[in-house]
């Protein structure tokens, strides 16, 4: 499809880029200065202890940055690593291209601008031989610019280290509508040090906390952070959160979640976890740590990921029933067909469920035009996609008890009379789970001979059309005749 420009964006980025070119700045504004670019590592980095337990994927990963507007692929400037004087705790192992050196200093030739997780060129540390959890050493990084600018960032190293995980259960099936169900905050340090303080995030959506906000804990929307500064928590020991959080299923909907991050204060939280700004603090009882005992009944596995999610499953189904249509017209003719699902209830699965619409035009029909989406301005693309047999399948969007969505095709007509489908099936082609009423899954979509159409939204319904324009006239006259009537009489 050809993508047609939005006249008014073209124009304002026209007088841009005349402005730049120019030099001309509009009256009103002023150039931002570029901040100078600067090396950036973290402050702290730990490795797995030799022959110890390998990080997790959330923090096992050393990103170095230098930011600055290059051409990329050019190799013109210099990162060096460097871990002398604390070899007998930490080596360097080099990866990718471009890098040399040994175990002691690495240089590596990479771009003006520089990543450590796009860029294949750099060095990782690791425990010396012999090196024991707990000790600790500096990496120091140089990066050398193209002009010889020089900036320079140090990490503190450390072997071994807190590794917190949460015990959590993957997911919570078969709960009823408007179900209340306990959930228990329970996390774990097993690494090889102790854990400096604990915080924790939480967020749920359609299961609703019945517990009052706890009043340690800082809030934004569904989301909960809290902080327990004085909290440490030794290797291998746990600790259960009291009293946890009661949860009332959604009377709606089919299914909710929560997911939660922990992390050692002293470190700050995981990449990737998401901690809000703005929040407000809590009314309710504290969250009190309660170490070791009430952890062993605490169901679930344990989770090392940044954010564990558990997944609630509600028995709250939806009956979707499929929609077909009718047309008529002959062979050659063009028409707009309208299929597509409602939700009967009474379950709300919400935004993105899991059933799709597949449709099999008329047999010898072809499809002219079928439903867009807008993924950008003006730019289009097929909602559905379609296969060899010529068969559509499309993504449904209803979700609310009650709701209808009809996806319009338009059909050149083979030889009639001509007989298609909708059917209704899950995302993954298998049938629809949960659905309580699958007869109503496969609707009929019929074109006959004759003219006009019976479809909603056809655009072969001349005769339609005609008879209720008939019909009109026809009461149109009746009621003229009628008040010529009245006004006789009345003389």
């Amino acid at each position: 499809m050809v993508v047609r420009p939005h006249t008014p964006r073209i124009r304002g980025v026209l007088l841009a880029l005349a402005a730049c070119l120019t030099g001309v700045v509009p009256l009103g504004t002023t150039p931002a200065a570029a901040a100078d670019p600067h090396l950036t590592a973290p402050a702290t980095y730990h490795v797995a202890p030799p022959g110890g337990r390998k990080r997790p994927a959330r923090d096992k990963r050393l990103h170095v940055r230098y930011d600055v507007d290059a051409v990329a692929g050019k190799r013109t400037g210099r990162l060096i690593m460097d871990v002398r004087g604390a070899e007998d705790v930490l080596r360097l192992k080099k990866f990718g291209n471009g890098c040399s050196g040994d175990s002691g200093r690495i240089v590596c030739a990479v771009g003006a601008s520089y990543n450590s997780w796009a860029d294949w060129a750099g060095a990782l540390p690791y425990a010396a031989p012999g090196s024991r959890a707990g000790d600790a050493g500096d990496l120091h990084l140089r990066f050398e610019a193209p002009g010889g600018r020089v900036s320079e960032a140090t990490t503190r190293v450390v072997v071994g280290g807190p590794i917190l995980e949460i015990r959590r259960p993957e997911k919570v099936a078969h709960l009823r509508p408007g179900a209340r169900t306990h959930f228990a905050f329970v996390v774990r340090n097993a690494g090889e040090t102790p854990a400096h303080g604990l915080g924790l995030t939480y967020t749920t959506d359609t299961m609703t906390p019945e517990t009052e906000r706890f009043s340690n804990c800082r809030y934004h929307d569904t989301t909960a952070v809290c902080r327990f500064p004085s909290l440490d928590l030794a290797a291998g020991e746990s600790v259960d959160l009291a009293p946890g959080l009661d949860l009332r299923a959604p009377k709606v909907e089919t299914g909710g979640s929560l997911h939660q991050s922990a992390w050692p204060l002293d470190l700050g939280p995981y990449d990737g976890v998401v901690v809000p700004d703005r929040t407000e603090p809590g009314k309710g009882p504290a969250l009190r740590p309660e170490p070791g005992t009430a952890s062993t009944a605490a169901t679930g596995t344990w989770s090392d990921e940044a954010t564990a999610w558990t997944q609630f499953s509600v028995d709250n189904p939806s009956d979707y029933a499929a929609l077909g249509a009718r047309t008529s017209g002959s062979g050659g003719e063009e028409r707009d067909i309208s299929v597509g699902a409602t939700n009967k209830g009474p379950g709300d699965p919400g935004g993105n469920p899991a059933v799709a619409l597949r449709f099999t035009p008329p047999k010898g029909a072809r499809v002219l035009k079928e439903p867009m989406e807008e993924l950008d301005e003006d730019y289009f693309e097929p909602l559905c996609t379609h296969d060899k047999a010529g068969v559509y399948t499309c993504p449904l969007a209803v979700h609310e008890p009650g709701d209808t969505q009809h996806l319009t095709f338009r059909l050149r007509l083979g030889p009639v009379p001509a007989e298609g489908s909708v059917r209704l099936r899950g995302r993954d082609g298998k049938e629809y789970p949960g659905d309580p009423e699958p007869a109503n899954d496969t609707a009929r979509v019929v074109a006959l001979a004759g003219e006009g159409a019976d479809s909603p939204g056809g655009s072969g319904n001349h005769a339609a059309w005609w008879a209720g324009g008939g019909a009109a006239v026809v009461v149109a006259g009746a009621l003229a005749l009628w008040a010529r009537g009245r006004r006789s009489r009345a003389r």
